[in-house]
């Protein structure tokens, strides 16, 4: 009886959790919704000197976590800059490798990866610390998140001038030393402001597998995927294969037992032609 009802509660606790994340995502995305239809709500985050921003560039490859009392004051021009850069950065790898890609068609997929990354991982993040009780706004999660791609930026602009393509020591060397604090820092960060303990590694492992996984994916699929898209709105065939086949007729004449094979085939119907040849002259001749 007890095991029953073990299996029940756990079994009625599955869709609770599940409920709680959908609702948690819903209202992040009604709260972003009301943020970026009113633009004078977001003239504020835009407002930042200079000086501040180079000091975030730097504090974002620098492991430190942030204390509760501490104010994470949020903008968003330096990660929106940042993410204008890694899509330059793209762009230019993409001309070095001599991709025959039209330039619209290059812009619009880097655009799109580089903010659509920033902004949806940021959205997921903020839900999953929205269940964890994390003590951080949607707002400031973007903030953080924009300025970890600084690393990024880094390890695919060195990689661009320094790495060759049979060898990629170099780059998995700047993916573990610069990415990894880049990851270490934002997850530093956001698990500070997690009350409950039990979910902070949690949190922490998910945020920096999945800021490591994306520049993997940068600096490895993304080429293939701008030349896919390419290809498909440009209605251009891919390039034919050529193959060492043989033709099917030459493979099978090669067979002993089926060469003598079709010598009697081609002697019957030699024979076969000769018979019905002779039968139709008679018939003519008698005619």
């Amino acid at each position: 009886m007890r095991g029953n009802q073990q299996t029940t509660s756990l079994e009625s606790g599955l869709p609770t959790v599940g409920s709680i994340v959908w609702a948690a995502g819903r209202t992040r995305a009604q709260q972003a919704f009301n943020l970026y239809a009113n633009l004078d709500y977001l003239r504020p985050y835009f407002d930042v000197e200079p000086k501040d921003v180079i000091q975030r560039l730097i504090r974002s490859l620098v492991p430190r976590g942030s204390s509760r009392e501490e104010n994470i004051k949020p903008e968003l021009y330096g990660p929106s800059m940042i993410a204008f850069t890694l899509a330059a950065i793209l762009i230019y790898q993409m001309k070095l490798s001599s991709h025959s890609v039209q330039d619209g068609t290059l812009i619009g997929t880097s655009f799109l990866v580089c903010f659509g990354y920033w902004i949806g991982s940021s959205f997921a993040i903020s839900s999953f610390s929205y269940v964890c009780n994390t003590q951080l706004s949607l707002m400031q999660i973007l903030s953080i998140n924009g300025y970890a791609l600084f690393g990024h930026c880094l390890v695919l602009f060195l990689a661009t001038f320094i790495h060759t393509s049979h060898d990629h020591f170099l780059f998995y060397g700047l993916w573990l030393v610069v990415g990894g604090l880049a990851a270490i820092r934002m997850a530093m960060v956001i698990t500070s402001r997690t009350i409950n303990p039990q979910y902070r590694v949690l949190l922490g492992l998910l945020i920096i597998f999945v800021h490591m996984a994306f520049l993997l994916y940068l600096h490895f699929a993304y080429h293939q995927l701008a030349e896919n898209v390419a290809h498909a709105l440009n209605n251009e065939p891919t390039a034919a294969v050529k193959l060492p086949v043989k033709p099917t007729i030459s493979i099978v004449a090669e067979i002993p037992s089926v060469k003598n094979l079709t010598r009697q085939i081609r002697s019957n119907f030699k024979n076969s032609s000769k018979i019905i040849s002779t039968t139709t002259l008679n018939m003519t001749a008698k005619a």
